[in-house]
């Protein structure tokens, strides 16, 4: 039998092998770069590399296909990938939800600012963190920090903390939590601090339910500035999120 007279499925096969072998390894460029498994990734990049002139040459060569253990060490190597990525995917989606309720939380303050200043009244936001997803209220309007659905139950929790202690700088040292879980903006969108009483900063963090990841965001100054962070509450330096 002629190659021309060659089953068309061979041809068809070396080329999505070929295709795929080339992915994983674009893929595993850019896992090195982001992820801990450095070491497991390296040698199975070279082994995808030492592998792919070979399919280059099936591709040229259709009649000769792969051979059964070459088809069953690309299964392998496609099996220990997938276990390889699977905790560093996780982990990005779980960053990636604690920064989207971050951002809202962010938005939501920046909004009722704005609101405040703009009607030239007082504009109060208030957490509710016993709902899970935690909610916030504005003006009088509910707002569910789910980010349309997407963050279920169980995935962020919600902490809303005042200044408890300061430095002689005035820094904050340590954080404590706020009773009343809420804050006021008046109609300079400046910080409502006597009635009610209100200590800055003020800071809503958004974490994992086992605080591993941890982000927030946080009123600073009684003029209503704003920052965001992340990570672990450092007192001797004021970074990070308490």
């Amino acid at each position: 039998m002629s190659n021309r007279q060659r089953p068309q499925w061979k041809q068809e096969v070396n080329i999505k092998l070929s295709r795929y072998v080339t992915l994983c390894i674009s893929f595993i460029e850019q896992s090195h770069k982001k992820y801990e498994s450095k070491m497991k990734i390296t040698i199975f990049s070279k082994l995808l590399q030492h592998i792919s002139p070979r399919i280059s040459k099936h591709n040229s060569q259709v009649d000769a296909g792969f051979s059964l253990i070459e088809l069953l060490l690309v299964v392998l190597i496609i099996g220990i990938l997938s276990a390889i990525a699977a905790p560093a995917w996780d982990a990005f989606v779980t960053r990636q939800r604690t920064r989207t309720v971050n951002s809202l939380v962010l938005q939501a303050l920046q909004k009722a600012q704005s609101q405040a200043k703009l009607k030239k009244e007082d504009v109060n936001v208030e957490f509710n963190i016993a709902v899970d997803p935690p909610t916030v209220t504005s003006g009088g309007i509910d707002q569910k920090l789910n980010a349309n659905g997407e963050i279920k139950a169980g995935m962020v929790k919600l902490v809303v903390q005042e200044c408890e202690t300061k430095d002689a700088d005035g820094k904050c040292t340590s954080y404590q939590d706020d009773a009343d879980v809420q804050i006021q903006f008046n109609y300079l969108g400046a910080v409502e601090i006597d009635d009610p009483v209100q200590e800055l900063p003020f800071a809503v963090s958004v974490s994992t339910p086992d605080d591993r990841l941890k982000r927030c965001t946080i009123v600073e100054t009684l003029l209503g500035g704003m920052r965001t962070a992340e990570g672990e509450f450092d007192e001797s330096t004021g970074t990070g999120c308490p």
